[in-house]
């Protein structure tokens, strides 16, 4: 029997980057090409106790999640991806693999990290996104959501909140 297990932020930091060469946009619109980064050498650099990011069920599952990939808002495409790894309550390791990003929902710009003093093609949002996570042991893997939201920039709505959160369903 397959049951939906919805983790939600745990610890996080993520980032939402511009393309090298990509001009900003306003909100939802452009052609714009993003890179965005989840728990990466790049983020640990700068912020090492927030590595891998981590998304937690009701039950104290974790998911640790580390990627990157880029996507695009018109035409509406991304890729990329990363591993996993899901750990109970106690911590014990109950699997792991590889994710990848096979559909890309929405993405919605909170503008340019300069307001928090970043380079200018730094940019905050939020994207969600559908991926496919695959286990080491094999199998056909698990289909789930992926939104990732970063608080970076000049149009941050109030209710925003940093963090990873993964919708799948199946058990890990």
């Amino acid at each position: 029997m397959k049951a939906k297990i919805l983790f939600t932020l745990a610890a996080v930091l993520a980032l939402v980057l511009t393309a090298s060469g990509a001009k900003n946009v306003t909100a939802d619109s452009g052609s714009t090409t993003y890179m965005y980064l989840l728990g990466t050498d790049f983020l640990c650099g700068l912020a090492p106790d927030a590595c891998p990011d981590i998304a937690m069920a009701p039950n104290g599952d974790t998911i640790e999640i580390s990627g990157s990939g880029t996507f695009s808002i018109h035409p509406k495409t991304v890729s990329g991806g990363g591993t996993f790894t899901h750990k109970d309550a106690d911590g014990n390791v109950l699997g792991s693999g590889t994710w990848t990003a096979t559909e890309l929902l929405s993405f919605h710009s909170y503008g340019s990290g300069a307001a928090q003093g970043l380079p200018p093609d730094f940019t905050g949002g939020k994207i969600l996104m559908r991926v496919h996570l695959s286990p080491a042991t094999g199998g056909p893997g698990f289909d789930a959501t992926l939104r990732v939201t970063c608080v970076l920039g000049d149009q941050i709505p109030a209710s925003a909140e940093e963090g990873v959160r993964l919708n799948l369903l199946g058990d890990l």
